[in-house]
């Protein structure tokens, strides 16, 4: 709901409003806000309640190149242990199922979530098996963030023709990334990734900012 925009950044939250919004009991509404505000997404207000937290451009986009830098890290890491060959196979099922979308040659808004969900898993695939404990605790925190998730499009903002092209060159990073790894080329792979999340800014935030010219 907060990263819909269905609860607006500062408006009051309790416990008693969002158990009768979604027709649950209280206890696991008293539950799940102290987790949401560990995860930053609400802040304390007064001594009992909560509000939405407000999230500015700088911030994201701040979080945006942090998770760029960590996830080139993760690709490092992964190359140089060398992947399994279920590793593997998993980064080459996304490539499958990238390129599926990419053969008819123009992308429909239903591929929006198609891609988004593919590109999610390729990315948690990596960080997951780099061997590092605290880089994935890390990322996985800033991906709670909104608009930083790779799972984050923007068709709607740009335009299916732009973003058929932004997506392309991204899924070409994919196969470039995957490639890297098997060869385990550590370098490339780092080098690879971390162009990969910066090219995100280009896609991710055409629609980041307007919503979030929205929130202000």
């Amino acid at each position: 709901m907060i990263l819909s925009g269905e609860l607006k950044p500062g408006e009051r939250i309790t416990e008693v409003g969002l158990a009768e919004h979604l027709g649950v009991s209280r206890t696991p509404i008293r539950s799940a806000l102290p987790i949401l505000e560990a995860d930053g997404y609400i802040e304390p207000v007064g001594k009992r309640g909560f509000s939405v937290k407000t999230f500015d451009g700088e911030e994201a986009l701040k979080a945006l190149e942090l998770r760029a830098v960590l996830e080139g890290l993760a690709a490092r890491y992964l190359a140089q242990g060398g992947a399994s060959d279920e590793v593997l196979s998993e980064l080459e099922l996304c490539l499958v199922q990238g390129d599926e979308l990419f053969k008819k040659r123009y992308l429909t808004h239903e591929d929006e979530e198609r891609y988004g969900e593919m590109n999610a898993r390729f990315h948690r695939i990596v960080v997951d098996h780099c061997g590092s404990p605290p880089l994935i605790a890390f990322v996985q925190r800033l991906n709670k963030m909104p608009f930083i998730n790779p799972s984050v499009l923007v068709f709607d903002q740009v335009g299916l023709e732009t973003a058929y092209d932004l997506l392309f060159r991204a899924h070409g990073q994919h196969h470039a990334l995957t490639e890297a790894i098997r060869n385990r080329d550590a370098a490339r792979a780092e080098a690879i990734f971390r162009e990969h999340g910066n090219a995100q800014r280009q896609s991710l935030f055409s629609r980041a900012n307007q919503r979030l010219a929205m929130m202000a």
